[in-house]
């Protein structure tokens, strides 16, 4: 059955104008990216922190915010695990100053935050993301959104030195809410990438106790 040409015509019309339509969307929103980028990027520093402890626990959060031009307070947080997992959480917010404070208390009510320069905090978030990398460890999904807090902070006016692992070796220790599944491939991923004794680890869960349970036995 042949098609009516004036029909057609409105078909390939309709289909340009989506085309065209999609092609602006992904344009608005290329750029819509590079000005938020921008202007987190020209923001002045607020506060960084970092745990003291973070090379004894081999956890801890680091902290880095800015004051943005609406008022509210534009933050990066960055959970390491300096042990073996690189960057276990991390996300980017803008929130209110009272919120604000609110994250950073419930942060310190586990952790002893101290202030470090912006160089310090972005050299040892990125080293350890890149530690973790090289045994096989990706770094929790929102760390690429988290990392535009970074903007124009030079790691290299850091000359501290991080050492990541514990005793010469990644030392992997399972979190709370870990499946045996996770677990699993986990270690079984060190022991490909490692050796099996290129690394160490401790379950914290009794269900791998025995050797019978242990996740490189299944």
């Amino acid at each position: 059955m042949a098609i009516n040409p004036q029909k057609r015509q409105k078909q390939l019309a309709k289909k340009k104008a989506k085309r065209k339509a999609s092609v602006t969307a992904k344009k608005m929103t290329f750029l819509g990216n590079l000005l938020s980028h921008s202007v987190i990027e020209n923001a002045p520093i607020h506060e960084c922190f970092a745990p003291d402890e973070l090379f004894s626990n081999g956890i801890g959060t680091v902290v880095i915010s800015r004051k943005m031009p609406n008022g509210k307070i534009g933050i990066g947080f960055f959970l390491l695990d300096i042990f073996c997992l690189g960057v276990k959480n991390a996300d980017f917010q803008e929130l209110s100053p009272p919120d604000y404070q609110q994250l950073c208390d419930d942060i310190e009510r586990n952790e002893n935050l101290q202030p470090s320069s912006p160089a310090y905090a972005r050299k040892l978030v990125e080293e350890c993301a890149d530690y973790a990398k090289s045994i096989g460890m990706e770094a929790h999904s929102d760390y690429k959104k988290a990392k535009k807090i970074f903007g124009n902070i030079n790691s290299e006016d850091c000359s501290e030195e991080f050492v990541f692992g514990k005793d010469g070796k990644p030392f992997y220790m399972n979190g709370p809410y870990d499946t045996p599944e996770k677990i699993r491939k986990t270690i079984n991923k060190l022991t490909k990438i490692c050796g099996s004794d290129g690394f160490h680890y401790l379950m914290t869960d009794e269900s791998f106790d025995d050797e019978e349970n242990d996740p490189r036995m299944l």
